[in-house]
């Protein structure tokens, strides 16, 4: 009876749990990519069946770089922990989170074909796996990627409510080692009938203070990086003491660049703070 059950037990399937980098380098699963349409959320579906002779527990791993086949279509960044179950010669479905990180390429139509590539470089990574464990809206956590593989300003990683985003900007701003910004940029993402997309910076929002020494009369205004007044936010009498202003700057007409938000009398600077567009 020992020997029956012994025979019957040894040829029943083992289960692994193994991530799709490891399932993939061992050719336990073969896979088929598409996108769903769009460039964030939800919008890559991944096939995977299982080629191996166990049962498989497959798990695609937050900062994975789903590659584009069509060069002018954007990578995707994976930033949701995803498993498949399957059994052997099983075959499974699955919408994948992810967003893009290539700006300059298009957002892909729905059935552009992608392969399963590889985990993205390790700054992404590190983000990706933040994105995992935290909820963002899309658009604050598109700028964030953006921020990292294109470069982009991480002041431009904003919402309605800021002080939700702190950390994520801290994050963001360690990984590129560069000071946390005092500001926040509200950008306006524009994606085309054709996929081509365009943000465009539309105000700047932060906190000026400052110190005055007696009351006197000041005009805050916006400098580029040449010196030259491009903006004029007030002109007004300040009081003397230590206070500070509440911006909320449209940038519209402002090309990208270096510039500096300015508060002067006509005999010295008050205060002065840097931004970036």
């Amino acid at each position: 009876m020992l020997a029956a059950t012994i025979v019957a037990t040894s040829g029943v399937a083992k289960k692994q749990n193994i991530t799709l980098q490891k399932a993939l380098d061992n050719h336990y699963v073969s896979s088929q990519v598409f996108s769903n349409g769009g460039h964030q959320g939800n919008c890559i579906d991944l096939t995977l069946k299982n080629i191996s002779p166990d049962s498989l527990i497959v798990e695609v791993e937050p900062g994975r770089r789903f590659n584009s086949i069509d060069e002018k279509n954007q990578d995707i960044l994976v930033t949701q922990q995803t498993f498949f179950v399957l059994a052997k010669n099983q075959s499974a479905t699955k919408s994948i989170k992810g967003f893009c990180c290539q700006a300059n390429n298009h957002s892909p139509s729905k059935g552009a074909k992608y392969d399963v590539n590889k985990l993205a470089e390790t700054a992404l990574v590190l983000l990706a796996q933040h994105l995992n464990t935290n909820t963002f809206s899309n658009d604050a956590a598109q700028n964030a990627i953006w921020a990292i593989s294109d470069k982009r300003p991480t002041a431009a990683i904003s919402s309605q409510n800021d002080t939700l985003l702190q950390g994520l900007r801290n994050l963001v701003a360690t990984i590129k080692n560069e000071p946390i910004p005092w500001y926040t940029l509200i950008i306006k993402t524009y994606v085309f009938s054709n996929g081509a997309i365009q943000t465009t910076p539309i105000a700047l929002r932060g906190k000026l203070e400052y110190s005055n020494g007696k009351d006197t009369y000041t005009t805050l205004s916006v400098v580029n990086n040449k010196g030259q007044e491009v903006g004029k936010i007030i002109k007004q009498w300040t009081l003397q003491g230590t206070n500070h202003y509440d911006l909320n700057y449209p940038l519209v007409g402002l090309k990208t660049g270096d510039y500096k938000i300015e508060l002067k009398t006509d005999k010295e600077i008050l205060a002065s703070k840097e931004f970036k567009i």
